[in-house]
């Protein structure tokens, strides 16, 4: 898997002016700059794994509603905010605009939701895909599951500092330090740009273990990550920047 530290990727896509964060059309924008994508996936109601970073729709469409209460058919008719008319894609829509030529980080937000359904879902999609793709989650029983259940998907940990999450008390210190690691025995790391460096992140690179930071926004932060990681996960920035 070379593209993990030598792809940028682009944070919810190439997202900005007349390309929402997430949709289609940020998408294609990264296509076409050759940068790969971080995408973020939920299930809706009818079992499809849906392209959308909150659970809630009011803040990337306006309009109030549960990616949950929705089928897929449903949330394409929910216009996302500042776009040209398309709604929220399914991971399927995604894959087949990209078609393998950049790579994808497929995060699962899965923490609202037992683990299983959403983590199949993402799997039926990728499954035979002809394209660099791996899956990503904050939820180490989401990295386990794929360590169980799919041994050939790249799977990373989603960790950070994560000051001001609203994530359990008790969890963050353990995404913090990778306490669950030796368990779920993930490929790569996609750690926080503000929590890094640190022991653990510099340990698990001594190893030889891809790090990837995220979100590089500016000159400043690129430097930064540059100098503490492996790859970036990039919005704001030219990919000429990035790639530079």
């Amino acid at each position: 898997m070379p593209w993990i530290t030598e792809v940028p990727l682009a944070h919810r896509g190439l997202h900005g002016a007349g390309a929402p964060e997430n949709s289609l059309t940020a998408f294609r924008r990264a296509v076409e700059a050759g940068v790969g994508i971080e995408l973020d996936v939920h299930r809706c109601a009818d079992g499809d794994a849906v392209v959308v970073h909150d659970a809630d729709l009011e803040r990337v469409t306006g309009r109030p509603g549960l990616v949950a209460e929705l089928t897929a058919r449903e949330l394409a008719g929910y216009e996302l905010s500042g776009g040209d008319g398309e709604g929220v894609p399914t991971l399927g829509d995604v894959l087949d605009l990209v078609g393998g030529r950049v790579p994808v980080m497929v995060e699962l937000k899965s923490f609202d939701r037992r683990v299983g359904p959403l983590e199949r879902a993402v799997l039926d999609r990728i499954s035979g895909y002809r394209g660099g793709v791996a899956v990503a989650s904050f939820n180490p029983a989401t990295v386990d599951w794929y360590r169980v259940h799919a041994t050939g998907v790249a799977r990373g940990q989603t960790a950070g500092s994560l000051r001001g999450s609203s994530m359990p008390a008790w969890l963050r210190p353990m995404l913090a330090s990778m306490l669950l690691n030796h368990r779920t025995q993930p490929h790569f790391l996609s750690y926080e740009l503000s929590g890094l460096p640190n022991r653990w992140a510099s340990a698990w690179r001594a190893r030889g273990r891809p790090l990837v930071a995220w979100t590089v926004r500016n000159r400043a932060d690129l430097a930064h990550a540059r100098a503490t990681a492996d790859n970036v996960i990039f919005e704001g920035l030219a990919p000429t920047d990035v790639r530079g």
